[in-house]
């Protein structure tokens, strides 16, 4: 009996594979992606592609973007502060903690702009946001997967078309945003074409990006640079692809620090009102934040102005506070 027990063990011990930890992985992939693309031409073999898109370890995890926000008074317990910390987050009302897996701000980017389009009448935003990304190339060699992704995304926005017209609240609309934002099975898709999109961008604009990045020149190119920082999944986003990606997509994008006080805008947009993002910045870790509701005199100047309600944002509104100075050690400047 005790040895048939250690021949089952032995048999279970021998198909399962222990998983390498996340830096070891990527810097393995790296090192692969260096010898296959510094040849010109050569093509990366389906598997390796598979590994650097999808990633591993997909599965479900309740409330990767958490349904219930924090008040601002809770914000220091949360993230265990001491009682002077994040004084200078007065001007937010609430705030919405995401899933830490690595792709923190891929999914509070595209969360947090979604869910103020999703509260619009109109449909406006959401043709001018597929009209923008027709228009991106990838000319490089993740062609193929820069279609199918942005097929996925695609969709994400007509649904959320057909969740306006469908549903009569906002919290319904809300309700139909968060789901698809709990599964990987949903949202994978979605953080490969933002990745991809930050890569065009870089790799289209090399008189902007090329001389902040530390490392391209010689054989080593953007692309290659690309394929190690920003495409594969779950790797750490930094000031680099936040503006490129705010820029692909002409999105206003904003990013509050917890420790280090105002911060700049991140990019600020063409200038035309559209929904902004406002993201806070944690040391590691990125998660939504809300400006606090403008005042009713405002709002009725705004309204005498033209403007539509739901086009001041809250980085826009909170940009008349920034102390130019300020900004947050992940962060380069341009």
């Amino acid at each position: 009996m005790h040895r048939k027990e250690q021949e089952k063990l032995s048999q279970v011990k021998a198909v399962v594979k222990v998983r390498p930890k996340q830096d070891k992985l990527f810097s393995k992939k790296g090192a692969k992606l260096d010898k296959l693309l510094l040849v010109k031409g050569k093509s990366i073999p389906s598997r390796l592609k598979s590994k650097i898109f999808r990633g591993k370890g997909r599965g479900i995890c309740p409330e990767h973007v958490k349904h219930q926000t924090l008040r601002i008074s809770e914000v220091r317990r949360h993230y265990k502060l001491t009682y002077d910390e994040a004084n200078h987050l007065h001007a937010y009302s609430e705030c919405r903690p995401v899933i830490g897996d690595g792709e923190c701000f891929y999914r509070s980017f595209i969360f947090s702009y979604l869910e103020q389009v999703i509260d619009r009448q109109d449909t406006h935003e959401e043709h001018r946001l597929l009209r923008r990304v027709s228009t991106q190339r990838a000319n490089l060699q993740w062609d193929s997967e820069f279609s199918r992704s942005r097929r996925a995304f695609k969709e994400l926005i007509e649904n959320v078309m057909k969740w306006k017209s469908r549903e009569s609240t906002s919290s319904r609309r809300k309700e139909k945003l968060l789901k698809f934002f709990s599964t990987y099975d949903t949202t994978q898709d979605i953080f490969v074409f933002l990745r991809l999109l930050v890569a065009i961008q870089i790799c289209s604009h090399r008189e902007v990006y090329e001389p902040i990045i530390q490392g391209p020149g010689g054989n080593y190119s953007l692309e290659v640079w690309c394929l190690q920082h920003v495409i594969p999944a779950r790797v750490y986003a930094d000031h680099v692809m936040m503006v490129a990606l705010a820029r692909a997509l002409e999105v206003p994008l904003r990013v509050e620090s917890l420790q280090r006080g105002y911060a700049p805008d991140i990019y600020t947009g063409p200038g035309v009102p559209r929904p902004s993002v406002t993201l806070l910045y944690t040391g590691d870790h990125y998660d939504i934040i809300y400006p606090r509701a403008p005042s009713a005199e405002s709002s009725s100047h705004r309204a005498s102005q033209g403007e539509h309600p739901g086009d001041q944002s809250s980085s826009h509104q909170a940009s008349q506070r920034k102390h130019p100075g300020d900004q947050s050690s992940s962060q380069r400047t341009f």
